[in-house]
């Protein structure tokens, strides 16, 4: 591929492909004959250039290329979304941030995620779990702040809440806030945010272990986000302060 992305950009010697590509004199000889031979490159007075058939291989065989690279970078991640919640096409994740859970650094993750949360004025989402981080940081986006939050979470998130007091009550103080709202759904697949334009999603595996998140401004993902939301807190039933103190 060095060989033939060289030659589809410019005309190139025998001599200058071998300082360019980092092959043997015989090396380049021989994949040079076989171009040839297959009509992909010619050879006219020192130099070898690539036909129009060879420029519409090139062209097509890099993109394959690049396409089996972002394949790669997200087969693992992929591993843990689940199929029956993906209602749009991967090949929208292609660039989207991936972050995985650093051994070295566990606290990174969870770091993002709550950078991700305050990158914007408008935070909705679906919730599977509750941590005090999380409830610590809506609490300052929300009380101390004028971020608008959204989020139907589940009676285990809830449950996480209610047996950390602190995060109790600053939980209570935010259900007294204009600026946010939190709902309660018993089945939750998924856990989604919604920061203005942008989605990210969580990577949990079979054990419910956070894994890695996805964040991307897709807008096809945003709209299945936005949809994915709004569905779940159609059906849910709104948070109030005697749940969180029972």
């Amino acid at each position: 591929m060095a060989v033939f992305e060289a030659v589809a950009e410019a005309p190139w010697s025998r001599h200058e492909l071998r300082g360019e590509v980092d092959a043997s004199r015989v090396t380049i000889a021989r994949i040079l004959r076989e171009f040839e031979d297959r009509n992909w490159i010619e050879y006219s007075g020192q130099t070898y250039s690539v036909t129009p058939l060879g420029e519409w291989v090139c062209d097509k065989f890099t993109h394959l290329v690049d396409e089996m690279e972002a394949e790669h970078r997200l087969r693992k991640p992929l591993q843990w979304l689940p199929a029956d919640v993906v209602t749009f096409d991967i090949q929208c994740l292609r660039d989207a941030e991936i972050i995985l859970l650093d051994e070295s650094d566990a606290t990174a993750l969870i770091r993002r995620i709550v950078e991700f949360h305050r990158s914007g004025d408008w935070v909705r989402g679906v919730a599977r779990v509750a941590a005090p981080v999380f409830v610590e940081n809506q609490w300052e986006l929300t009380i101390h702040g004028e971020t608008r939050v959204e989020i139907v979470v589940t009676p285990e998130a809830l449950d996480t809440v209610r047996n950390h007091p602190p995060s109790a009550q600053r939980f209570r103080e935010m259900l007294d806030a204009e600026n946010a709202c939190y709902s309660v759904h018993e089945d939750i697949p998924i856990s989604v945010g919604i920061v203005d334009g942008t989605v990210g999603i969580n990577l949990t595996d079979d054990q419910g272990v956070l894994k890695g998140g996805l964040v991307t401004d897709d807008e096809s993902i945003h709209s299945w986000a936005v949809e994915l939301f709004e569905t779940y807190r159609e059906k849910s039933r709104p948070v109030t302060p005697d749940v969180i103190s029972a």
